[in-house]
Formats: structure tokens, sequence, C-alpha cells
């Protein structure tokens, strides 16, 4: 499960006055990288998320920990304590939680949204894609925006030339619905058909022609002896 975090500076008049339970901010670095663990005292364990990144800024991404000893509220191992105090629950749904910390560098409001994950089969899709195109993981999203962006690309081109080919009786809608569910390489393949009819009816224009010359005119004149000339 993932959540969308949005951290605010709050004045000291603002904290809720009811405290349900201690916290501990650490910043930590581990294989998968930099992050800041949010620990929640609860009932004799700790919870929490671990947060993307070294600080709230953008809204970082977070993950649920699992349950963790009540010891790291005293103890940092070779994590880095950025923070600790007190904490108060705002709200705590299913989607939505939030809550109050006061601790030693002032009070804020901390709010976890949930974010839509992926499902089993998508991330094997995707897995997939990147073996077979031989990408580095950390490329997926690129590729992905690259993806939807040709695609976008093919089907105004094709739907252009439609219209400039059949006029009112091209239905842009119709095609969009039908290219939606096809891959790239078969809206590319539908794209080269309206793009034979297209040169059919307007053909390419030659890149140079031949110039011609007028026997009338004395610089033209001179131009064939020297071609003649040339040729001898």
């Amino acid at each position: 499960m993932y959540w969308k975090v949005r951290r605010e500076t709050l004045a000291e008049e603002t904290a809720a006055e009811r405290v349900d339970g201690r916290f501990v901010l650490h910043r930590h670095c581990d294989a998968d990288g930099a992050h800041l663990d949010l620990r929640l005292e609860q009932d004799g364990y700790l919870l929490g998320w671990r947060i993307e990144g070294v600080s709230f800024e953008k809204e970082p991404w977070a993950t649920e920990k699992a349950p963790h000893p009540p010891a790291w509220l005293e103890r940092d191992g070779d994590a880095v304590r950025e923070d600790a105090g007190v904490y108060a629950w705002i709200e705590r749904g299913a989607d939505r939680r939030e809550l109050i910390l006061r601790g030693g560098k002032g009070t804020c409001s901390v709010r976890f949204e949930r974010e839509c994950t992926l499902g089993p089969a998508c991330v094997k899709a995707v897995r997939d894609a990147l073996r077979l195109c031989g990408a580095n993981p950390a490329e997926a999203g690129a590729l992905i925006a690259d993806g939807a962006t040709a695609r976008q690309r093919a089907i105004q081109r094709l739907c252009g030339l439609g219209r400039e080919l059949d006029g009112p009786a091209f239905d842009s809608d119709a095609w969009k619905r039908l290219l939606k569910g096809l891959s790239l390489e078969e809206i590319q393949s539908h794209l080269r058909a309206f793009e034979v009819r297209f040169d059919q009816k307007y053909p390419p224009m030659p890149v140079s022609r031949a110039e011609t010359l007028a026997e009338d005119s004395a610089e033209d004149v001179r131009a064939v002896a020297a071609f003649a000339i040339a040729r001898e």
C-alpha cells in the first residue's frame, strides 16, 4: 500500500491538546536508498511509515512499516534522529490519515492519503516489457510516458489525414474508439494506409527538377554552347 504524504507547519496554539503517544522521526539509508522512518507508539509496539527521500517536500511517497519494538523511541542505531516528541490523531480512516506531531523542532500536521497500487498482473506486464526492451526498471516511467505520447501523436496524425481525405464522412470519434484498444504497431499500420492514400491523392513533389532552356535567350544560348564544349 502506498501513501502520498503532505506536511504542514502549525502554530503552537493550533496543536491538539490530546496525546495519543510518543513518536520519533529517523533519517536512514539502506539498500533501497535514503528515507525517513516515522515511528508511532502504540500499545507496546511502534507502527509508522517509511517515507521516500530525506524531506517532506514535493509530497513524497510512503509505505507502512511493520511493527517495531518500542526501544526505537530511545535508541537510533545507524539512523539519525531528526525529531521526537508526542503525537495526536486527527483522522484515522482507511484511505486518509492525519496526525499532529509536537516535537523538538516545532509542531506540524502530517497527512497520509492512500494511492492506488498496481496489481500483480500489471506489475508482471511492466516487468516483462522492461526485460523485452532490455531497459532499466528505473526507466519504466519515462518509457511509459514516451509510449503514450507516441500513441497520441499517431492517432492525431491519422485523424488529420482522414479528415483531409474523407471530409465530413470521416468519423474521428469512431476511429479514436477503435484505435484505443490497439497496440502502437497496429495504430501505425492503419496510419501507413492513410499515408499511402494521401500520397496517391497528393503526389509528393520531386526534390529537384531539370531546368529548361529558352532558345530565344542570349544567356541560355551561351549556356547551350558551354554544355556543348563540355561534352567535347
